[in-house]
C-alpha cells in the first residue's frame, strides 16, 4: 500500500536556521525515497514577511485553510496518508477533523516557548524564554496546545525533549527520532593551516541561555600563561551591541584576544571548525545542539556543558559541569597544552588532526540515522491512530 507524508510549516524558514535546516533535512530524506516504505507527498509553507495583521491573519486562518485544502486533496489520492508538522511552533496547523486514511504527527524541537522551566544556576535562575507574552501570544499558545493534543504522535528530536512531552500530553504517543546532519557535508576533507594562538570557536547569540557572561569568567579563570596564547572567535548572528560589548570588555581585561565575526556563510564555517583547538559551547538549554554535533563531524573536540539535549548528545568526556567555573578553565587548559606541544608553543603552524572517536561518536546523528529512525516512527501510525478526532 503507498505511504506518503505531506509535509507542512508556516513561514519558509532559511536553512541557516535549525528549525529550517531540520524540516528541509526530512523534506530531503523523504523526497528521496531514503525513509523506507514512505514518499514525499508534498511540502505546504508560505514566505516570510508582510504586516503583523496580515501575518496573524495568515497563521490563523489563511494558511490552516490552505493546509486543509491541501490535505483533503492528497488523502482522496488513497493510500495513508500522514500530515507531518515539522515545527511545534506550527502545531495549530494540525486539522481537528481529518481523512480516515490520515494520520497526524507533529515534530517538537523543545517546550522553551509552550512551557519553559527555571533553571537554577550559581549566578542566579533562568527562565529558558523570557519573552513577553501579550494577549495575542496566549490565544496563539493555547492554539499551539490544541494542536499538540490533537496529534497522533509526537516526533520528538532529543530523548528529554521527549520525557517532557509524555508529561504534558501523556495521552498522545511520542517518539524520538534525533534530527540528521550530512556527514559527508561536514567531514574534514584536507588539513587546515591552524587561525593564529590557541583558537577556541564559539557559535551561538547573546540570549542568557547561551551564557557567554559564564563563558568569560571561565576564560578569565585560566592560567596567565594559558590565557595570552588563547585567542576567543565568537560567530554567530543574534549578536547584541551590548552583549559583544560585554564581551570585549571582560576578554580585554583578561588579555585575551577576540574576534568577532558574526554570521558567516557555511564555508568560512567550516574552514573555522577544522582550524580551530576546540568548540566552547557552555549553553544552559538547547533544543537539540547543532554545534556540538556539526563540531564533532568534523573532528573538532567540544567542551559541552552536561545539560539535557545537548549534553547528552556529546561523549561523557566531553561534558563539563554547567556551573563550575575552574573545572571550565582546566578543560581550556587541558586544550592550550594539548595546543602548546603540537605547535611548539605556537612557533610552528602545526594543522590539527581531527577526533577519530568524535568521528565515529556523531555517526548516530546522521541522514542514514535519521532516516531508519523517521521509519520507526511513521510505522506506529501505518493502521494506527488514523481517523476523525475533535478538540
Amino acid at each position: 500500500m503507498d505511504r506518503h507524508v505531506l509535509v507542512v510549516r508556516g513561514g519558509a524558514l532559511g536553512r541557516d536556521t535549525g528549525l529550517g535546516a531540520s524540516h528541509a533535512g526530512v523534506v530531503r530524506l523523504l523526497a528521496s525515497n531514503e525513509v523506507e516504505g514512505w514518499s514525499l507527498s508534498a511540502e505546504v509553507d508560505h514566505p516570510l514577511g508582510g504586516s503583523a495583521p496580515r501575518r496573524l491573519l495568515r497563521r490563523w486562518w489563511f494558511h490552516p485553510r490552505r493546509v486543509r485544502q491541501r490535505l483533503k486533496q492528497r488523502a482522496k489520492e488513497g493510500g495513508r496518508l500522514v500530515l507531518l508538522v515539522t515545527d511545534q511552533e506550527q502545531a495549530h496547523l494540525v486539522p481537528r477533523r481529518a481523512p480516515r486514511n490520515v494520520a497526524k504527527a507533529v515534530m517538537v524541537h523543545d517546550l522553551f516557548i509552550l512551557a519553559p522551566r527555571i533553571i537554577p544556576l550559581a549566578d542566579g535562575p533562568m527562565k529558558e524564554w523570557s519573552g513577553r507574552r501579550g494577549l495575542v501570544r496566549r490565544l496563539d499558545l493555547r492554539r499551539l496546545r490544541r494542536g499538540l493534543k490533537r496529534a497522533d504522535l509526537l516526533i520528538c528530536v532529543s530523548e528529554a525533549t521527549a520525557e517532557r512531552c509524555r508529561e504534558m500530553f501523556p495521552k498522545v504517543p511520542v517518539a524520538h527520532v534525533p534530527t540528521g546532519i550530512s556527514l559527508e557535508r561536514y567531514a574534514p576533507k584536507q588539513e587546515q593551516a591552524p587561525e593564529e594562538g590557541c583558537a577556541l570557536l564559539v557559535v551561538g547569540n547573546d540570549h542568557a541561555r547561551k551564557r557567554m557572561g559564564f563563558l568569560a569568567k571561565a576564560i578569565a579563570a585560566c592560567p596567565e600563561h594559558v590565557r595570552r596564547d588563547l585567542h576567543v572567535v565568537r560567530v554567530g548572528g543574534g549578536q547584541t551591541e551590548a552583549g559583544r560589548r560585554s564581551l570585549t570588555q571582560a576578554m580585554e581585561a583578561a588579555e585575551v584576544r577576540l574576534s568577532l565575526l558574526g554570521r558567516v556563510d557555511d564555508d568560512e564555517l567550516h574552514r573555522l571548525r577544522q582550524a580551530c583547538e576546540a568548540l566552547l559551547f557552555p549553553s544552559a538549554a538547547e533544543g537539540y545542539g547543532y554545534p556540538p554535533v556539526e563540531a564533532m563531524a568534523t573532528g573538532l573536540p567540544v567542551l559541552v556543558a552536561d545539560m539535557p539535549n545537548h549534553g547528552s548528545m556529546v561523549p561523557l568526556e566531553h561534558r563539563l559541569p554547567v556551573d563550575d567555573v575552574d573545572a571550565w578553565a582546566d578543560a581550556i587548559s587541558d586544550v592550550h597544552a594539548t595546543w602548546a606541544q603540537r605547535t611548539s608553543d605556537g612557533t610552528k603552524a602545526t594543522p590539527r588532526p581531527a577526533d577519530e572517536s568524535l568521528l565515529s561518536h556523531v555517526e548516530r546523528y546522521s541522514f542514514d540515522a535519521q532516516a531508519r529512525a523517521l521509519r520507526t516512527a511513521l510505522g506506529r501510525l501505518d493502521g494506527e491512530g488514523l481517523g476523525a478526532s475533535v478538540d
